[in-house]
């Protein structure tokens, strides 16, 4: 009995005297992704736990982006805040410029601060000054890039015998043909994004004054003018034709009739055919069509979406350098190869990308190119995104306005003095909090 004691007195000392030598450094990652794209999000976090004994990153889902944005800024306001967190395209001006305010700390200062080798030129250059302020310091640090693609069933197209269209011009001359086989010819999600930001990146326009914010504080959007008109134009007459359909602004409720074998064409993120693979039998990722009597013939690139990961102010020294790590650990070419292959968000890093054409990656998985040949196109005379406050509030006045415009309600010269006059007062609202 009394060796039974000493045994229990033993096994107590072990668990409450020793394991806090033990014990690692948490580093919490808040993101805004569900489904397979959470699950990739884990994983990566379970391959840093896996690879070092000192520090354990606990990844949590916060719901949408939007969701995880509102979480993230109540958190800091009751001192609860993670160390990491995952913030949109549109929130990327607010997430900036909170780092004046001390909510943010900027990624190549810390990378500096702790003597993290990471060179930010290894970034592309058309995701890294996405998140960069006005003199290209890396601030957030960019993680799920995607851009908009178009999704062509192949099956539906050799059916009606046509070609996937590079223009909206060869779109017009098919989409009877597509409507008559009884199919829908084109549906896309998330006009605000696709349609409005990417409309004006596509066809080298600017959509702000201010040079897209990058020069100043920008006042007002350039919506209303003679190019973005004749877009909605068409889109309103593609409407009336049947030649596009409109399913509201859900993204999943206009994704699923080309996801269920009823649409020729859809645009939606280059991180959704990871979802579509053993779904859609015989499906294509190609770039965004244009008007090429906007551009003269001329393609441009287009905006990025997704999001970065900002680090948050109000942690220890050794958090940070956790994080820091791990940030170099995702930075990595096979990391990042390993993400650009799980969910179709581009590489990247310079080095992811050399890494898979090392392995000829792309020759075995054509899905993946398209995001890259677009997002690597030249010639663009305006910068490579915008900086713009208030832009998810400005994204709904947008939304607000669509099916008006669509449904005849108001016309489309209405919409676009609706939507300027919106945007023109929630950046005025965001440029007094500077």
């Amino acid at each position: 009995m009394k060796n039974f004691f000493n045994r229990i007195a033993t096994l107590i000392a072990i668990l409450f005297f020793t394991s806090p030598a033990f014990a690692k450094t948490e580093i919490n990652w808040w993101y805004g992704n569900s489904g397979f794209l959470g699950d990739v999000i884990i994983e990566i976090a379970n391959r840093f736990n896996a690879s070092q004994d000192d520090y354990v990153v606990i990844p949590t889902g916060k719901g949408s982006y939007e969701d995880n944005m509102a979480a993230t800024i109540a958190a800091f306001r009751a001192g609860d805040q993670p160390h990491y967190s995952q913030v949109y395209d549109a929130g990327a001006a607010i997430m900036v410029a909170q780092v004046k305010n001390g909510v943010v700390i900027g990624f190549e200062e810390m990378a500096e601060k702790y003597g993290l080798d990471i060179n930010a030129d290894d970034y592309i250059p058309g995701i890294k000054n996405f998140y960069a302020d006005s003199d290209g310091k890396m601030i957030g640090v960019p993680f799920n890039s995607s851009t908009c693609l178009m999704y062509a069933n192949m099956d539906i197209l050799e059916e009606v015998g046509v070609e996937v269209p590079k223009t909206y011009e060869e779109f017009e001359q098919i989409a009877q043909k597509i409507k008559d086989a009884g199919y829908f010819p084109l549906l896309q999600s998330h006009s605000p994004w696709i349609w409005t930001e990417n409309f004006f990146s596509r066809h080298n326009l600017l959509m702000l004054d201010q040079n897209n914010g990058f020069d100043g504080v920008p006042t007002k959007t350039l919506f209303n003018s003679p190019e973005f008109i004749t877009h909605w134009t068409k889109v309103k007459e593609w409407y009336d034709k049947g030649w596009y359909e409109y399913k509201g602004r859900a993204w999943g409720d206009n994704q699923a009739p080309f996801t269920e074998g009823k649409a020729a064409f859809w645009f939606g993120s280059a991180a959704s055919f990871g979802g579509m693979k053993g779904v859609v039998p015989n499906f294509t990722t190609n770039p965004i069509p244009y008007w090429s009597s906007i551009t003269g013939g001329k393609e441009y690139p287009t905006f990025i979406g997704g999001a970065a990961n900002w680090i948050l102010n109000g942690h220890t020294e050794e958090e940070y350098k956790g994080l820091m790590e791990f940030i170099k650990f995702m930075g990595s070419p096979e990391i990042d190869l390993y993400y650009h292959n799980m969910t179709g968000y581009s590489a990247v890093t310079k080095g992811g990308i050399e890494l898979a054409e090392t392995i000829n990656f792309y020759r075995t998985s054509p899905y993946h190119k398209a995001v890259g040949d677009q997002l690597s196109l030249t010639g663009s005379t305006i910068p490579g995104g915008y900086r713009a406050g208030n832009w998810p509030q400005i994204r709904e006045v947008i939304y607000e306005n669509v099916p008006l415009m669509l449904k005849g309600e108001i016309s489309i010269e209405q919409g676009m003095k609706n939507m300027d006059e919106g945007a023109a007062k929630l950046l005025a609202q965001f440029a007094k909090t500077l």
